[in-house]
């Protein structure tokens, strides 16, 4: 069971990075022009997560909530990002406990600007994350707080709609904590996301 539900998160990762390539490559066909990039960018994202903290099966749940982000353009293709994130669920499974996930995560971003107004890009980020719950399955699972190395990896479509703001259409991102569980202290989870850019500068 716990295989499958993994399988098929891996399916939607890959079609969402692959769209977003496709989308890339439908940009490079567009007539040459010459496109200039902000420096910096932030945004802030609502983000849905599906979450697989409870070992044995997939023990999946929901969490919601939401990430802000910065990112410095070094070039019109490359940036290095830092991203803050945090995520809850009230009654997990029906178990009456609570999770609260938030996560601090650095990395860099590979965007294609061929397009004045759709930027397809693709990122890996990689940090911490840390859990306050009181979830437990015969006995502690995360304990009551607990540190985790974390990392996401994924891509999704930004559309400028003036110079200075974007709005983030879709994020689909493999998002993987490493907390212990009892059974092989690993979770991954499926986060999608979308959101509001401010862009500042230009070369």
């Amino acid at each position: 069971m716990r295989t499958s539900i993994r399988f098929r998160l891996f399916r939607i990762l890959a079609v969402a990075i692959a769209l977003t390539m496709a989308a890339g490559a439908a940009a490079q066909g567009a007539p040459a022009a010459v496109h200039k990039h902000p420096f910096v960018e932030l945004g802030l994202d609502y983000n849905y997560v599906r979450a697989n903290a409870p070992p044995a099966d997939c023990g999946c749940f929901s969490m919601n909530g939401g990430d802000a982000w910065a990112a410095y353009n070094f070039t019109s293709s490359l940036a290095a990002v830092a991203q803050f994130s945090a995520h809850h669920a009230s009654n997990v499974n029906g178990s009456g406990a609570d999770l609260t996930l938030k996560s601090y995560l650095f990395g860099g971003r590979y965007s294609w600007r061929n397009s004045s107004r759709f930027m397809p890009f693709g990122q890996a980020l990689f940090g911490g994350s840390h859990a306050g719950t009181n979830l437990s399955s015969g006995g502690p699972v995360l304990g009551n707080t607990s540190n985790s190395f974390a990392l996401s990896a994924g891509g999704g479509l930004d559309v400028s709609l003036t110079q200075h703001f974007a709005v983030r259409a879709f994020e689909a991102d493999y998002f993987r904590t490493q907390f212990p569980n009892g059974v092989n202290d690993r979770q991954n989870n499926l986060r999608l996301g979308a959101g509001l850019i401010l862009k500042w500068g230009k070369d």
